[in-house]
């Protein structure tokens, strides 16, 4: 990465920072690939950064700065230094991280107080919050600061290509093996009826949960793969006619965006989605997916309503990749991004930062951080959890 100085893009005064730890998909997604279109038309110049590669000339450097779901103690300690020094600070949420339930895998860190300060610290310090979520905008995007809806775009749409009429229908479900429990409670039953009606005429695929009924229906499972692109590529090859979203009713998952939608849409799938929020929202694509109760009895007859009706399934397959092509691709973000951050230079208020502007060295905070996280895993997780912390650390080096 070239961390020289440079000159700003011509009509573009700014320099952008992104801090993450890891690269996850919602980080990429919700600020990370906006920006890197943005600069490769010449609009901004960018730099995506993990947080323990940062160095000085990278704080100096930045105008605008993005903390990516930002939620330690070391991170907080950037943040505030780039706080003190006027820089623009603007947080990137896509998740509630501060009303994680306890069912939830994450909740055993998010739940921490020493997290949840952080958390909560680093969104007060900010000049603007960006998220997919309108309800989570609503909760964080107060007390003067600006609320940036952004939507996550379709990267990699597929070309939409015609189903033949002499094939089975081809029904599918792709998610983490975290989902399994909203698979069994909410489509087991349903399920197990399709395959009960349509014998052969219906095939069964679930890429990366592992449903306990996925036997009795003849479901091919096909392993999680932990890298976006191969998952999405992956996904694009499956050919799927109807892709299934179920979603639980609660507050956590209603903060949460209609992912699910992009990522089928991007595949030129039927999608079908529990309707709660925020698939409710869905009804902003008309003719694009299609929504139901979390009933058995609804979501039979959603699927057989696609099965048996092979024009209406194709045209919904040929929407959804429209919109994907069109309303949610990068280029759109992208310009929806840079329209919010040029409003926000010059709505905010002119800031003369305290700090001195050279930002020390940054050694001490990241051997604390590295201690502090070691010494949190050890307490939470006695000494194999140590070594494990130890690896996720090396790894995310390599982030």
């Amino acid at each position: 990465m070239n961390r020289d100085k440079g000159t700003a893009a011509q009509g573009s005064a700014k320099h952008i920072l992104l801090i993450y730890r890891r690269m996850i998909p919602s980080i990429r997604l919700c600020g990370h690939c906006q920006a890197e279109a943005l600069a490769a038309a010449g609009r901004i110049e960018y730099r995506a950064v993990q947080g323990m590669r940062l160095k000085p000339a990278d704080l100096r450097w930045a105008d605008l700065v993005l903390l990516g779901r930002t939620d330690s103690w070391y991170e907080h300690k950037i943040a505030s230094r780039l706080h003190r020094a006027g820089k623009t600070l603007v947080y990137i949420i896509d998740d509630d991280l501060l009303n994680v339930p306890p069912e939830v895998t994450s909740a055993s860190y998010y739940n921490q107080k020493e997290i949840r300060r952080c958390v909560g610290e680093m969104i007060g310090m900010s000049d603007a919050v960006v998220s997919p979520s309108p309800l989570l905008l609503s909760k964080y995007a107060k007390d003067g600061r600006r609320a940036i809806r952004l939507e996550e775009p379709a990267i990699h749409p597929a070309p939409f290509t015609a189903h033949g009429a002499d094939r089975p229908v081809k029904i599918g479900f792709a998610g983490s093996v975290d989902r399994t429990g909203d698979l069994e409670d909410i489509l087991g039953q349903a399920l197990r009826g399709i395959k009960q009606a349509y014998g052969d005429r219906a095939e069964f695929e679930i890429f990366g949960a592992a449903p306990s009924f996925a036997e009795e229906i003849g479901a091919k499972c096909i392993p999680y793969t932990r890298s976006y692109d191969d998952y999405r590529a992956a996904l694009n090859g499956l050919n799927w006619d109807i892709g299934l979203a179920p979603m639980p009713a609660t507050d956590f998952h209603a903060c949460k965006h209609y992912n699910k939608f992009v990522e089928y849409a991007a595949a030129g799938i039927a999608g079908i989605f529990s309707d709660v929020p925020p698939y409710d929202r869905l009804t902003a694509f008309p003719g694009c997916a299609a929504l139901c109760q979390n009933r058995t009895e609804d979501w039979e007859r959603a699927i057989r309503c696609l099965m048996d009706d092979r024009e209406a399934r194709e045209a919904m397959r040929k929407a959804a990749a429209d919109c994907a092509a069109g309303l949610l691709s990068v280029a759109a973000s992208a310009e929806s991004l840079a329209e919010a951050l040029e409003n926000l230079q010059k709505e905010r208020p002119s800031k003369s930062g305290s700090g001195d502007g050279r930002f020390g060295l940054l050694l001490p905070l990241k051997a604390g951080n590295v201690y502090k996280r070691f010494l949190s895993s050890v307490r939470g997780h006695g000494a194999v959890g140590f070594v494990k912390h130890g690896l996720s650390l090396l790894k995310s080096r390599e982030g």
